[in-house]
């Protein structure tokens, strides 16, 4: 059996597919490749169990590098002659259907992982012309697949509901996180304190962390001015932001924003970072009040329950999955900063608190979001 993950980025290559290329190696025995642009993580990619096959991708839309990417997908698959192939988010969920199609692979499954920015806001007729368009071409690769595997109820819901997939061949699961690479265990005491150095953390100081993208949809605003509330209020408080910096999004948070915030309160803005699972360590609670269309379980909030964090989520239905509110967190209105501040101060209220969300965090991971289990579903399904 010859298997192929397609990916947009090798970071999605490490989180999508690391576990499913162990599994498939160790217990099917399978010949397994990913395909991906290569940029940052060259060297974290030799830890995933396949051959990986570097082409390069454009983001966003571009006629021109969609169709040579195209191509270059159909050349790949043709000299490979895969039996299964499996795709991740928007762009190789439209053209890696197609190439694979057209290069006659037999079993084709698209990854639904949260519908992103063009389904978030449809303001301007730019925005419009290209919803309509990504919303055709999914309809179109959709009905090419012989799968379609959703991590979002709702994301299922509006492609049944407006026709883009026949339902007969989707199928739902949770998002999932690996529980040994996402662990306290996995972080030293050297790295924390050499990290809480670095960023002038001392002991006293208790740390607030959001790891997204530098748009205003994850709830970047609301985050910010959570930080300013609270700066008086809780002084030794600390504002992680781990956001890097969105160029060509129309929704892009201008950086005079943050460094004017930095200025204000405690918020820390760090950009781009590899290391988060380190700042996750040293973090005492993860907030994400995102009102993107995230993919229903947000990594973001994940990746810290399994590091024994509690966690505040937007009320959002694509965003507030993992999070029980008053268990192991809470779920605040959305765009709504002083309800998000006040979240923040009550979990700081009582340590008792802050620690027992923090181990129903993890108890909730081990159940329902462990991504060994999830794997193993999702392969039972596309096989």
């Amino acid at each position: 059996m010859k298997i192929a993950f397609i990916a947009p980025d090798d970071l999605s290559t490490l989180i999508f597919c690391k576990t499913f290329t162990q599994i498939l190696n160790e217990e099917y025995k399978a010949d397994v490749f990913t395909i991906s642009p290569v940029e940052m993580y060259r060297e974290e990619l030799k830890s995933v169990k396949s051959t990986h096959i570097d082409i390069s991708m454009k983001r966003w839309i571009s006629p021109f590098y969609d169709l040579l990417y195209l191509i270059r997908l159909i050349k790949i698959l043709r000299k490979k002659r895969f039996d299964y192939v499996v795709t991740f988010t928007t762009k190789p969920n439209i053209y890696g259907v197609i190439a694979a199609k057209i290069a006659g692979v037999p079993n084709v499954t698209i990854a639904v992982r949260g519908l992103g920015q063009i389904f978030t806001s449809t303001h301007g007729v730019k925005q419009k012309i290209i919803h309509i368009l990504v919303k055709y071409l999914y309809s179109f690769s959709c009905s090419l697949a012989d799968k379609v595997w959703f991590t979002n109820k709702n994301d299922l819901s509006y492609f049944t509901t407006f026709g883009i997939v026949k339902s007969h061949k989707t199928f739902l699961t949770k998002n999932a996180v690996n529980l040994t690479q996402f662990c306290m265990e996995a972080v030293s005491q050297d790295v924390r304190k050499n990290l809480k150095r670095e960023l002038e953390i001392s002991e006293e100081n208790k740390v607030v962390i959001m790891v997204a993208r530098l748009i205003w949809s994850k709830g970047i605003k609301e985050y910010v001015e959570s930080a300013k509330i609270l700066s008086d209020k809780i002084p030794l408080l600390k504002f992680l932001l781990v956001a890097p910096v969105e160029k060509e999004s129309a929704e892009a948070v201008p950086l005079s924003c943050i460094k004017e915030a930095e200025q204000d309160s405690n918020l820390i803005w760090l950009g781009f970072r590899k290391d988060v699972v380190d700042l996750y360590a040293i973090s005492d609670l993860s907030v994400l009040p995102s009102y993107y269309k995230e993919g229903g379980y947000p990594r973001a909030l994940l990746e810290a329950m399994a590091l024994e964090k509690p966690v505040i989520s937007s009320d959002s239905e694509d965003c507030k999955g993992p999070v029980e509110d008053g268990i192991n967190g809470y779920i605040v209105e959305s765009k709504n900063s002083q309800a998000l501040s006040e979240a923040i101060y009550k979990v700081f209220e009582s340590d008792d608190r802050r620690l027992n969300f923090g181990s129903n965090s993890l108890k909730k991971m081990k159940t329902d979001f462990d991504d060994q289990l999830v794997v193993r579903t999702v392969i039972t399904n596309i096989l």
